[in-house]
């Protein structure tokens, strides 16, 4: 009986032992050697935690897979989709195996193997249990249908979401990019101008910018019809910007600046809420927010 209870003993420690060190909670192990010297050295050997193993797992990037994230969402606008397969599967099941059972006792009173079967009444159970099976599978069927397509509805939603933070974070982008793009503010009544990034005119001098960029023609047009509200322009302070595209930086620097004989610019490029984009960035700007507004249409 001591013997026994040893045993069963002796099985217990190892088997805590065992689940302690799995889950990470075993003690760790302390190895001693002894030198040619004579000297003993004792090294202490700390075994892996699962725990912490999944805690590092946990803390890596990335999170969720998209997938798995989007297998959860779907659950939780459908929760009990998954039970109504089950019951589904289980009730087809059980017709199906008492059909077969039915459709065999059929046969055997069929082949004269037994004489207590009521063949009309084996008819009608054999009709009702394959057609429950029939049932149930148009049931699952569609379930499952309406399961797929808001699967897709939920995927386009994500995928939307996805695009519009896309889209907010290039926006962001492209707002630090114009604070940093430099324009001549015209400071006097004679044509005196001076660089200064939109950003310190958005932020100190309090200008609401608008940036007009197209064609030549687009942009005379947009200036000739700022020039009949320009009272309104300068009551509220806009600063309008006009970005010539379709011409290269040479050209655009040949052309006058309205300081010498002869080169009078229209009145319209020189009215004092008309500020000149100079320096470089302007052309990526511009491109960008073309491509950002094709994006969107």
């Amino acid at each position: 009986m001591a013997n026994v209870l040893s045993l069963a003993q002796l099985a217990f420690v190892l088997f805590t032992t065992a689940i302690a060190t799995v889950n990470g909670f075993a003690r760790p192990s302390i190895s001693v050697w002894t030198t040619p010297n004579g000297a003993r050295h004792t090294s202490q050997h700390s075994r892996p935690s699962f725990v912490t193993s999944l805690h590092e797992k946990k803390g890596k990037p990335g999170g969720l897979d998209s997938d798995v994230s989007n297998k959860l969402l779907v659950e939780t606008v459908a929760p009990f989709r998954g039970l109504r397969l089950f019951f589904y599967a289980a009730f087809a099941s059980g017709a199906f195996v008492g059909g077969l059972i039915t459709a065999s006792g059929v046969a055997a009173a069929m082949n004269g193997l037994r004489d207590d079967v009521d063949l009309n009444a084996e008819y009608l159970n054999l009709a009702i249990d394959f057609g429950a099976v029939a049932l149930f599978a148009v049931l699952a069927k569609i379930d499952l249908d309406k399961d797929a397509e808001l699967t897709a509805v939920v995927e386009e939603k994500v995928e939307r979401k996805k695009q519009l933070k896309k889209a907010t974070s290039a926006m962001r982008e492209r707002e630090r990019m114009l604070k940093e793009l430099e324009v001549n503010v015209r400071v006097s009544e004679d044509g005196g101008t001076k660089a200064a990034p939109l950003g310190i005119m958005q932020e100190k001098a309090r200008q609401h910018v608008i940036l007009v960029a197209g064609p030549g023609r687009a942009i005379r047009d947009a200036l000739r019809g700022a020039q009949l509200n320009k009272v309104n322009f300068a009551m509220t302070n806009v600063l309008v910007v006009p970005y010539e595209t379709g011409i290269d930086e040479a050209e655009r620097a040949s052309r006058p600046d309205g300081g010498g004989f002869g080169d009078a610019r229209p009145s319209y490029e020189t009215q004092p809420y008309v500020a000149e984009p100079i320096g470089e960035g302007w052309g990526e700007f511009v491109a960008a927010e073309m491509e950002a507004a094709a994006d969107q249409a």
